[in-house]
């Protein structure tokens, strides 16, 4: 029995951090793409520029429109989301 609960608490930290790790790349990444070049420091911007050249990255690099409105979805819906689960699976989980 203590195993099973060991274990359950081990995925609930591993979700928690799975969600907590997407809040700054999606806030400091994805969303250059589609929010103005002003409300990022050079070293983001850099640092998103390096990422798409190195990983060859099209969408990123040239975001089409309907890319673009996947990224708002993901401001409006998915950030807002990832705060939640990132909450629970810290100061609600026993």
């Amino acid at each position: 029995m203590m195993g099973s609960l060991g274990t359950r608490h081990g995925l609930e930290w591993l979700l928690g951090l799975y969600f907590l790790s997407h809040i700054p790349i999606t806030l400091l990444v994805d969303l250059q793409a589609g929010l103005p070049r002003d409300l990022y420091p050079v070293e983001l911007r850099n640092l998103r520029q390096w990422y798409t050249e190195e990983f060859k990255d099209p969408l990123l690099h040239n975001p089409p429109v309907w890319f673009k409105s996947f990224l708002f979805c993901k401001l409006v819906f998915q950030l807002p989301f990832f705060l939640i689960p990132t909450y629970v699976f810290f100061k609600v989980s026993p």
